[in-house]
């Protein structure tokens, strides 16, 4: 298949759901590793990659380029105002659930404190800030999995402020009319990279954390897709090729500057010019859910089985958190999603 990637604007039969499942899922699958309390695992694809990249790191990288692609699209599209709206709904209730869950069940539950002194310790309260995504993240809750090889709860949070602040970037230098025309857009975005590659620190938003700086190239790439989607093709022998390349890339120098533009080029033609699944009919898009809930719920699992290998914490983690991603999509996700028509209707009313 040879077709530019311009010509799927508006079309809804893209694999976007599917792959962003496989992302969210190569995310539990590799924590399972650090996490499970066993030794002589290597990670996974570890003699594939040769120490270049986590599989874990890999599919964030994934996650920001599609979202970097997607969210262009809806504010160039549909303006900021309907942009804020979809990126709140998305983001906070699913996480303030996760947050809640996180404090009053699973904390109650495993804490090795009585409940009137996990309840009276301040960090347990304050662990709710985690919901808002503008404080810093706090990993642990009072005497909760104490005795695992990880002591976070939910050492998934920390790319959640980073992507919002993403969000937040992009939709300021819209506000200025970056987007307005293509040549200033790509001007402004090799600008952008440049300085950043030099100046990451001095970046306003996104530099409070350098781990933050990966994810944010990666948005940065999914911007220029999509601004130049006229521009690019998507071919199987360009998908090959950058198959190759990637691979070659795992171990040397150079790896830094390949991969990045190979990875998204795989994603966008997996996305677009493979076989169409209608993944969201079947399951809807849990993706978010099992990203958010893996963690947490593969904690339990090591404190529960602390004899499991990675594997066994994989397998066992996937089926609970699977279970509560459909959930949380269906009961809660996908309504609040639905809420964006009639708060815009609201607004154009009192307008």
């Amino acid at each position: 298949m040879n077709v530019l990637l311009k010509s799927f604007d508006g079309s809804r039969e893209n694999n976007f759901t599917t792959m962003r499942i496989i992302l969210a899922w190569f995310v539990l699958y590799g924590h399972s590793y650090a996490i499970q309390k066993t030794t002589g695992y290597e990670a996974p694809f570890s003699e594939i990659f040769q120490g270049s990249i986590w599989i874990g790191t890999l599919a964030v990288n994934g996650f920001f380029a599609i979202s970097g692609f997607l969210v262009t699209a809806s504010i160039i599209r549909r303006g900021a105002i309907d942009y804020t709206i979809s990126r709140v709904l998305r983001i906070f209730p699913a996480l303030i659930v996760c947050v809640l869950f996180s404090v009053f069940i699973i904390g109650t539950i495993f804490t090795k404190l009585t409940l009137s002194e996990y309840f009276s310790d301040v960090n347990t309260l304050s662990y709710l800030k985690n919901m808002t995504l503008f404080y810093e993240i706090q990993w642990k809750l009072p005497g909760v999995f104490t005795e695992n090889v990880e002591t976070s709860v939910n050492g998934s949070l920390w790319t959640l402020p980073a992507e919002v602040r993403c969000y937040l970037f992009l939709a300021i230098i819209s506000l200025f009319g970056v987007f307005k025309q293509k040549t200033l857009s790509n001007l402004f975005i090799f600008g952008l990279l440049i300085f950043g590659y030099f100046f990451f620190s001095d970046l306003p938003l996104v530099s409070d954390h350098k781990s933050w700086s990966k994810p944010s190239l990666f948005f940065l790439i999914g911007v220029f897709f999509y601004v130049n989607r006229d521009k690019i093709i998507l071919d199987i022998k360009l998908a090959i090729l950058a198959s190759i390349l990637m691979f070659f890339s795992f171990g040397e120098e150079w790896f830094n500057y390949l991969f990045p533009v190979t990875l998204v080029y795989l994603i966008f033609y997996l996305v677009y010019a493979t076989k169409y699944i209608n993944t969201d009919k079947k399951l809807g898009d849990i993706s978010y859910g099992i990203y958010i809930y893996a963690f947490p719920i593969q904690q339990c699992v090591a404190t529960l089985f602390p004899d499991f290998v990675p594997i066994e914490n994989t397998i066992v983690s996937s089926i609970i958190v699977f279970f509560l991603a459909y959930f949380s999509w269906h009961f809660l996700e996908k309504p609040m999603l639905s809420l964006k028509k009639k708060l815009l209707g609201y607004k154009f009313k009192k307008k």
